[in-house]
């Protein structure tokens, strides 16, 4: 399956002035908008989106995954000068990179989470190199039948995996299958749920909406919280420019080797749930830190140690390139910055599928090489301006978040010129700021979105092959039996898990 020419072509256009400087600017960029509390990398790589509509395939896939990577660190840097995190996949750090800040270590915390974060995710990198190309094959073999099955069972595992209630990431799926609807069918042509808006005719656009879901309502929230400020972050705020000054104590290359048994947890943890649809470095992050914490009970994690700030970082961006992998082997994304990088790649004419090795190899062997050199220009950028990143935080929400707004406006109108995107960009973004409200999560949605129209083409597709039996449509083989078997199971473990929690809950506040 390898192809020497298709390397050769893909290194060609890796290594050009423009690609390489796009995805400097991407982790320049990530960096600073991670490190701004509220700003998760996802809502980094919506606002950016409308930028790839003038860039060439390899430039685009710089600047996105630029953007991941930057922001899945920067958001350790508000965690450890402010305890408070940039995003939630940051939120472990805090136990003890605040500490360590507070101690006048805040320099060494971050270098420790910046080594940490660069190893980590370049293993998990290298890992994906191998593992996506085998995940291709395999999944080759699946018919129309087998792929529509293998999309319900992500659309259950992300409604399930999503939040802390089933049926709260149920209804974001419900309502991401619902808008990737509307417009023309893709058999039939025929319009649908259009409400007779000759605008709709083509289906609501990704741009706009990820925009408004990740961005616009994030800006809304923090616009009605702007006298909120926690008085941990003010607290910080005051003593951030003697905790990383020059003279502090550095992180050393003997405390390196003294973090890699954390970092290689992470790492392990890390790529693994990665590869999860629904998990997320979130829950990576966490996992890591209280396996870190349990095994190395000498380390004191917990109390404002750097192998609890290398475990709780190496676990979350490892994380950042296995959520492509079912992007690449299925055509299905594995988290809600891979749906973005996907949605990128459809925009540029390149559609995600097993047969990605097959049809765009200099697509895929660039996006392999921009994984790795991502994580240099991480720790280049990381090295010379985190410290600078980590004032940040102390810009006021009454100066960013208008500005944002406006970001977002421009990007909504700038995707295709048409001023009703602004329009449907400002009503997803308040549905996304009643789903904060309401503590919906908004990845399933976007994942379903993508996803919807490719689970109606296998299915119609399905039923065309088998002349309109739905029996033989569904279950004409045992793999998609299997498949559906397995839905089935995620639904009650997660009913089993979720009425657990309930009744545990309920014994917690009897007694």
């Amino acid at each position: 399956m390898f192809q020497p020419d298709a390397l050769i072509e893909a290194l060609s256009l890796v290594f050009t002035v423009q690609t390489l400087m796009w995805l400097v600017f991407g982790v320049a960029v990530g960096v600073g908008l991670g490190a701004i509390p509220g700003l998760t990398a996802s809502t980094s790589v919506a606002l950016m989106l409308p930028l790839t509509f003038a860039l060439d395939t390899a430039g685009a896939l710089g600047l996105l995954i630029g953007l991941y990577k930057g922001a899945v660190f920067g958001g350790s840097i508000s965690a450890i000068s402010f305890a408070t995190p940039g995003a939630p996949d940051s939120a472990a750090t805090v136990y003890d990179g605040y500490a360590l800040t507070r101690q006048g270590k805040g320099r060494k915390a971050i270098l420790a989470s910046l080594y940490s974060s660069t190893t980590a995710d370049t293993l998990s990198d290298i890992l994906v190199i191998f593992v996506a190309p085998a995940m291709a094959i395999i999944a080759l073999n699946f018919g129309p039948t087998e792929r529509f099955w293998l999309m319900v069972l992500a659309i259950t595992l992300l409604g399930a995996l999503s939040g802390k209630h089933l049926a709260k990431g149920m209804l974001s799926a419900a309502i991401g299958l619902y808008l990737g609807t509307i417009g023309q069918d893709p058999v039939g042509n025929v319009s649908r749920n259009t409400f007779g808006q000759s605008w709709l005719q083509d289906g609501i656009h990704l741009v706009p909406l990820v925009i408004g879901i990740f961005a616009m309502s994030r800006m809304l929230e923090q616009g009605l919280d702007l006298t909120r400020r926690s008085p941990g972050v003010q607290y910080a705020a005051e003593m951030v420019r003697g905790a990383f000054a020059k003279g502090t104590s550095t992180l050393s290359f003997r405390e390196y080797r003294s973090i890699l048994p954390q970092i290689g947890i992470g790492f392990g943890v890390g790529s693994i749930v990665g590869m999860l649809p629904g998990l997320g470095a979130t829950v990576a992050s966490f996992l890591t830190y209280g396996l870190a914490k349990r095994f190395f009970p000498s380390k004191r994690i917990g109390e404002g140690s750097i192998h609890g700030v290398a475990a709780a970082e190496a676990g979350n961006n490892a994380t950042v390139g296995p959520t492509l992998v079912p992007l690449l082997a299925f055509g299905i994304p594995g988290s809600a910055t891979a749906a973005l990088i996907g949605g990128a790649l459809i925009l540029q004419g390149v559609t995600p599928s097993p047969r990605m090795f097959e049809l765009y190899p200099e697509v895929v062997y660039s996006l392999f090489a921009i994984l790795i050199l991502g994580n240099v220009v991480n720790l280049g950028v990381g090295r010379f301006f985190g410290f600078f990143y980590a004032r940040l935080g102390q810009l006021p929400p009454q100066m960013l978040v208008p500005l944002i707004m406006l970001m977002a406006v421009i990007g909504a109108y700038a995707a295709r010129n048409d001023p009703y995107d602004v329009l449907m960009m400002l009503g997803l973004g308040c549905l996304g700021f009643c789903m904060r409200r309401f503590g919906v999560p908004e990845a399933p949605l976007v994942i379903t979105f993508l996803v919807a129209p490719l689970m109606e083409q296998n299915m119609r597709r399905a039923l065309l092959i088998n002349r309109g039996d739905w029996a033989d449509a569904l279950f004409g083989s045992p793999l998609a039996i299997g498949l559906f078997g397995l839905a089935v199971l995620m639904v009650v473990l997660s009913l089993k898990m979720n009425v657990g929690d309930r009744l545990a809950s309920v014994g917690r506040e009897s007694k």
